[in-house]
């Protein structure tokens, strides 16, 4: 039983990776227009929303069937974190790995602080994969003009200092 599971984990998983990797543009799009509502805040465009929702569907799968990551399912989801051309959909992607048993990742994931798009991100999953060695790179946050970064920035330095 538990074997098959593994086998539906691993299936659905692809199907949904895959799906993602093709909503990806094939270039570096130029940011949309500010929001109204948020105006340091770029409108969306309709795959970024669409990335997005595909990792959020792969953290229901995990959680659905309590499996963890393959090392090559962390590739591809690292892939995914990488690539700038997926804008802002990489934030769930990033939050996939905020799991202690992946602070391994945590040096590819600290590369990402500098990236706008999912830098609060980055900080709110170092954290739970119980990274502390980023101090002095998650410090300048705590000055950023976003609230929830700032917050999460100080909840990091807490826990860690």
């Amino acid at each position: 039983m538990k074997a098959n599971n593994r086998k539906v984990f691993d299936c659905e998983f692809d199907i949904l990776i895959k799906k993602a990797v093709e909503k990806i543009p094939d270039t570096e799009l130029p940011d949309l227009p500010y929001m109204k509502e948020a105006p340091d805040v770029h409108e969306w465009y309709m795959f970024e929303h669409e990335i997005w929702d595909i990792g959020e569907e792969i953290r229901q799968l995990v959680v659905k069937h309590k499996k963890k990551f393959t090392e090559e399912q962390i590739t591809r989801i690292i892939s995914i974190c990488l690539d700038r051309r997926a804008k802002r959909g990489r934030q769930s992607f990033v939050m996939l790995l905020n799991k202690k048993a992946y602070c391994d990742y945590s040096e590819i994931i600290i590369s990402l602080l500098s990236d706008d798009d999912v830098e609060g991100h980055v900080i709110y999953s170092l954290y739970r994969m119980q990274a502390g060695q980023y101090i002095e790179l998650i410090k300048p946050f705590l000055n950023h003009k976003r609230t929830w970064i700032r917050n999460e920035a100080k909840r990091y330095i807490q826990r860690y200092k």
